[in-house]
């Protein structure tokens, strides 16, 4: 069972202890401020899912039609929009959090260290998060520095 906020609305478990559980629904509760950790979490967590997802669908395709050619989430069924705009969504989530974090005064070291934690405790070992990772650390670096 997830935990309630105030009002006695759902509220996934990465928002409140920075874990994700079988039972979340991976939704921002009305009380999940854009630039907040919680934010970037769960923003994290479903264009990791999808992204280990189309590279599992591709490596599994691949082992079956030894092709040479590289085909992409779209040809294997994985619907590419769907992972498009998760991406866009991380990206904006962690452009607000590291601004946020500037805004606050912190350190740009600082700021790295909390956005990497906020991407790595969720468990996703795959290629496709190890990579969304990368990604969001990089525009975390950009937004943390543009004027």
């Amino acid at each position: 069972m997830g935990t309630s906020n105030l009002d006695g609305e759902p509220v996934s478990g990465i928002a409140t202890n920075g874990s994700a559980t079988p039972e979340d629904k991976l939704v921002c509760s009305p009380e999940t401020a854009v630039g907040s950790v919680e934010h970037l979490q769960v923003a994290f967590v479903r264009a990791a899912a999808l992204a280990d997802r189309a590279v599992g669908l591709w490596l599994a395709r691949s082992s079956r039609e030894l092709t040479g050619s590289y085909p992409t989430a779209q040809a294997v069924g994985e619907p590419d929009n769907e992972l498009r705009a998760l991406r866009a969504l991380a990206r904006a989530a962690a452009t607000a959090y590291a601004r946020r974090l500037r805004a606050e005064g912190l350190t740009p070291e600082r700021m790295l260290v909390l956005v990497k934690a906020a991407t790595s405790s969720h468990g996703f070992p795959g290629f496709g998060a190890q990579e969304l990772t990368s990604d969001i650390v990089r525009w975390s670096i950009d937004a943390y520095f543009d004027e």
